[in-house]
């Protein structure tokens, strides 16, 4: 029992890897949606007429795949210290949110392997239509909506009561995901794009908050051995 005890206290303490976490964290926060804003900008009307911008965009959806539901948690976590209840809310939206776009994901990979396939134009335009007629596609879709829109206005909202950027910035990424859904139904790219950005620079700021916040506020230290 004592040389356990002995080994124990002497024994390498665990590493502590919160400041790494925090540096990844803050890298990933600004990513996810500023692929996400290219790929709206690219994303072509007919894809079967330009397989060059459908790989582009399938491309970049993987890195908003990997890139956004960390960089969300992040923002999220950051946001729990200063207002609690609205960071929970923002979870409860924006992380179902964004598992929800894997729906989108899988329908514009599924449209370049049928023009890979050589499968006629309005072949590829039947199978994207029929993708998203399926029950499962057609919740994740509603899902991804309702969540990453209204997600995103309580991230704004959360921001802007804990000060943690110009109150200007937090008003444009609370309303940046609305300013998505108009360009969406107005078939503007350019604003699509110029939402999208938004939605990046509002992460950029929460990011440097992240960066300089400390190793003690970002999480509790490893237990000992």
């Amino acid at each position: 029992m004592t040389a356990t005890a002995s080994r124990t206290a002497t024994g390498k303490p665990p590493a502590d890897v919160r400041r790494f976490d925090r540096r990844v964290a803050a890298v990933l926060m600004p990513i996810g949606p500023a692929a996400v804003a290219v790929l709206r900008f690219v994303l072509p009307a007919e894809p079967a007429t330009h397989p060059g911008a459908q790989r582009l965009v399938v491309w970049l959806g993987l890195v908003a795949v990997l890139t956004l539901l960390p960089g969300a948690l992040a923002a999220i976590r950051l946001l729990r210290r200063y207002t609690p209840r609205l960071a929970t809310w923002t979870a409860a939206l924006l992380v179902p949110g964004y598992l929800g776009m894997t729906a989108l994901i899988v329908s514009d990979a599924a449209i370049l392997a049928a023009i890979d396939l050589g499968m006629p134009s309005r072949q590829v335009t039947e199978l994207s239509d029929a993708i998203f007629a399926l029950p499962t596609m057609s919740i994740l879709v509603l899902v991804f909506v309702v969540g990453h829109i209204l997600g995103t206005l309580l991230l704004g909202i959360a921001a802007f009561r804990a000060r943690l950027m110009p109150r200007p910035v937090a008003v444009a990424l609370a309303g940046s995901q609305f300013v998505h859904l108009a360009a969406f139904l107005g078939g503007w790219p350019l604003l699509d794009l110029l939402a999208w950005t938004t939605t990046a620079v509002g992460m950029a700021f929460l990011a440097r908050v992240v960066l300089r916040t400390s190793d003690d506020e970002w999480d509790l230290p490893p237990l000992p051995r």
